[in-house]
């Protein structure tokens, strides 16, 4: 009948099935990911995760399927083609806007959207208001 069993599928097969991958946030990505051991014990991240994420990535850009990234689905997808993060967003990266705080998941800071883009258009404003609990960053794309 056509119907996979788990024991066969492979993650090409979701690329195939599926219409578009969302990665969404969770742990830190390992900053061995990207060629730099953790600046502290618990900022070791998911590296069996990681793996595992940036391989359904690929599939699905392979496949030409939408992909969209979250927090740390976003991380990881500069990662994986090439980029790094700070690994800590007060400690390296002095100046950046507060990205969390006490509040943890009411903390909130300022985006701004790109004239004309989408966001703006969507929302009729040039930016606005989310929350944000992340201590990692883009660093190089």
């Amino acid at each position: 009948d056509g119907a996979l069993m788990r024991s066969n599928i492979r993650l090409r097969d979701y690329a195939e099935y599926l219409d578009g991958l969302i990665l969404q946030g969770g742990a830190d990505v390992s900053p061995r990911a990207y060629g730099e051991e953790p600046m502290r014990p618990e900022w070791a991240g998911d590296p069996v995760r990681d793996a595992y994420e940036m391989e359904l990535l690929h599939e699905f850009m392979e496949a030409r399927k939408p992909v969209l990234g979250i927090c740390r689905g976003m991380q990881l997808i500069n990662v994986a083609f090439g980029g790094t993060l700070y690994q800590d967003i007060a400690l390296q990266a002095q100046g950046a806007s507060a990205h969390r705080s006490a509040e943890y998941d009411r903390h909130v800071h300022d985006v701004r959207f790109t004239e004309g883009g989408l966001l703006s258009r969507l929302f009729g404003a040039p930016g606005g208001g989310v929350v944000s609990i992340h201590h990692q960053a883009v660093r190089t794309l």
